[in-house]
């Protein structure tokens, strides 16, 4: 029921480059090369940038985002790699949205009141903002003194012609939060970010420097990209809630104090904005927890939140225990019942993450009784910890992801699914249970069962386990789990690469065809065929799809280095061969017994973004 957030970096951290080649750190890289060019964004992933250069060649670019101490290699190694990087581009600034961070010069008057027009804003990272207003010389001394000053300042209200920001209470502006200024008629609007995420499919990259490593990977050094002229930029990941309490205080408490929301009631020193934005991930979470299972929760999970543990007052925090997993940087939640009568305390450090996992554990206390066997406890858990409504894509802590993708062997089905409690373990054992967990919470194939399971397991009725449940599809179950392992990444998205486990299946005659459309937005397919090892088989496939928005339509033969060729393979008794290249026009002689299937090769965390399909034939001659 713990879960600490170790600084699993220095431990995962595969090497490490400052100036000149990478150093050696589990494994020596070199860098090989050097990369300049131009070209077009054709997708982003995670830390991955794709780019089509001016010659149409295809790179795939791995960049360190700035609040990251690594960059994820392809084979999970995290290699320290810091890069420069520059995301520009026009806005329509009437399409703005609130509590976006906008920085613009303007004339106000000391009761901040706009002497004039302005006529450019610029959107800008909430993160790195200093939020006030700058005076460019002497500031107004009385109410009617007009000056020149820049303005930094989440956006209240976009309309036609004009911006309205939000100012910290008596910060400039004693009586004054509010600042309406007008736009001059074609007021330019423009972004500047360092946020991959603010990168739109089809940016144009005006400049990419980067090393090549001989581990094949490309890892940037400069980016500077040019979005395209776009009707608005969107607030992404938690920038809703950064932004949205731009204007509460940031200043630490100097003693803890009570703070409540309909699912929680802590004592806690986090400042009044860090508990707003922290209150809004729980609450979205304990929603996002009940239209799953289905279930109210029927108490309030209550505790600690602690900051800096010397402006607590003696006595206050009496578990010595969660003293010690907060001195840690970890948490803790202490789950008791009496009778019906069910508490869930929480001991936690600030970290989000940390405060999310626990309050999971609390939640599933309250609610059901109890947490369930370690492994169903811990791995959801970690689900709640990386859940984002509306998104069932994974995105998990690079060093984490690095972990499960670089080790082996990996920890098998029988490992992770133990009964019963045991001892928690370290961050590696919460990231095989969280694979395990999200592969049975998003894939088709298995979810309609996990809700039940675990709410049986968590309400602890005679006879619940992971056997019962999925023992009749345990080699099913298994080979995909095995496929999770092999193949996931952040972007990975578990329903999509489903397998067909109902498809139905006939041998081809000599002489026969059979016909399939193949998605690009897709694992592997069914043919809907068994071929027979020796045996001639022909393909014919028109269509085009694309492999990222941005992308160019091709068709079955891919791009000049076949990215986005048509592939198969053949399962036979719970086994895959190696995968088969195929094209428009093509044929091969199947290597195993077995059943035909086909796809769009792409990498498997990038086929969201796919787009259209093949009609293919397939011809035993």
């Amino acid at each position: 029921m713990t879960r600490g957030r170790l600084r699993w970096f220095a431990a995962v951290v595969a090497a490490v480059a400052c100036a000149g080649p990478a150093v050696e750190a589990r494994g020596q890289l070199q860098i090989t090369g050097q990369l300049s060019l131009s070209g077009t964004v054709e997708s982003v992933a995670g830390s991955r940038v794709t780019v089509r250069d001016d010659a149409g060649m295809r790179h795939e670019v791995r960049v360190q985002k700035p609040d990251e101490q690594g960059v994820p290699l392809a084979d999970g190694r995290l290699l320290a790699f810091p890069a420069e990087v520059q995301i520009t581009g026009s806005i329509d600034a009437a399409k703005l949205k609130p509590g976006q961070v906008v920085r613009f010069k303007a004339r106000l008057s000391g009761k901040g009141t706009a002497d004039s027009a302005i006529g450019e804003v610029t959107v800008i990272d909430a993160d790195a903002a200093i939020v006030g207003v700058v005076w460019n010389g002497a500031e107004p001394t009385t109410p009617k003194d007009i000056a020149d000053c820049e303005v930094t300042a989440p956006l209240s209200k976009a309309l036609k012609n004009r911006l309205v920001v939000e100012l910290p209470a008596g910060q400039p502006f004693k009586k004054k939060t509010l600042v309406s200024v007008k736009l001059e008629d074609g007021a330019k609007a423009r972004l500047v970010s360092t946020d991959l995420k603010r990168i739109e499919p089809g940016a144009t990259v005006v400049r990419l420097e980067a090393a090549q490593l001989d581990s094949g990977d490309v890892v940037a050094k400069t980016l500077v990209v040019e979005n395209g002229a776009s009707a608005a930029v969107a607030n992404r990941g938690d920038d809703v809630l950064e932004n949205r309490y731009r204007s509460l205080s940031d200043m630490p408490m100097k003693e803890p104090r009570l703070v409540r929301s309909p699912h929680f009631a802590f004592l806690t020193d986090l400042s009044d904005r860090e508990w707003a934005i922290v209150r809004d991930k729980l609450e979205r979470m304990a929603g996002l927890l009940e239209r799953y299972f289905g279930r109210k929760s029927t108490g309030v999970v209550e505790g600690f939140i602690v900051r800096d543990l010397a402006t607590w007052p003696e006595g206050t925090l009496k578990e010595a225990m969660g003293v010690e997993k907060i001195r840690r940087g970890e948490g803790v939640c202490f789950n008791s019942s009496l009778g019906p009568q069910r508490r869930a305390e929480l001991y936690s450090c600030a970290d989000h993450g940390v405060i999310q996992h626990e309050c999971v554990h609390g939640f599933c206390h309250l609610t059901f009784g109890s947490t369930g066997p370690t492994w169903l406890a811990e791995g959801v858990a970690e689900l709640g910890n990386y859940w984002r409504d509306g998104d069932t894509a994974v995105e998990i802590s690079p060093g984490v992801m690095g972990y499960i993708r670089g080790t082996t062997p990996k920890r098998s089905l029988g490992e992770i699914a133990v009964p019963g409690r045991e001892p928690a373990g370290g961050w590696q054992d919460y990231a095989w249970r969280w694979a395990l967990c999200h592969l049975l919470a998003y894939n088709p194939n298995y979810t309609d069962r996990f809700k039940p399971l675990a709410v049986a397991l968590m309400e602890e009725r005679p006879g619940a386990s992971f056997d019962a449940v999925y023992g009749p599809v345990a080699r099913e179950i298994g080979f995909e789990y095995d496929r999770f392992l092999e193949t996931v990444g952040n972007g990975y998205r578990a329903d999509l690469t489903a397998w067909p486990w109902k498809a139905k299946f006939r041998p081809l005659a000599t002489g026969a065809t059979a016909n399939i459309d193949v998605a690009a937005a897709a694992g592997w397919q069914a043919a809907g065929i068994t071929v027979e090892k020796g045996a001639t088989y022909e393909i014919e496939a028109a269509g085009t799809w694309q492999t990222a928005k941005a992308a160019a339509a091709g068709g079955a033969d891919g791009d000049s280095a076949s990215h986005g060729r048509l592939v198969a393979t053949i399962f036979h008794d719970f086994a895959l061969t190696k995968e088969i290249p195929l094209g428009a026009r093509s044929s091969f002689v199947a290597p195993s017994d077995g059943q035909l299937f086909l796809r769009c090769d792409d990498d498997w965390t990038q086929l969201a973004d796919n787009e259209g399909e093949l009609a293919v034939t397939i011809r035993r001659p």
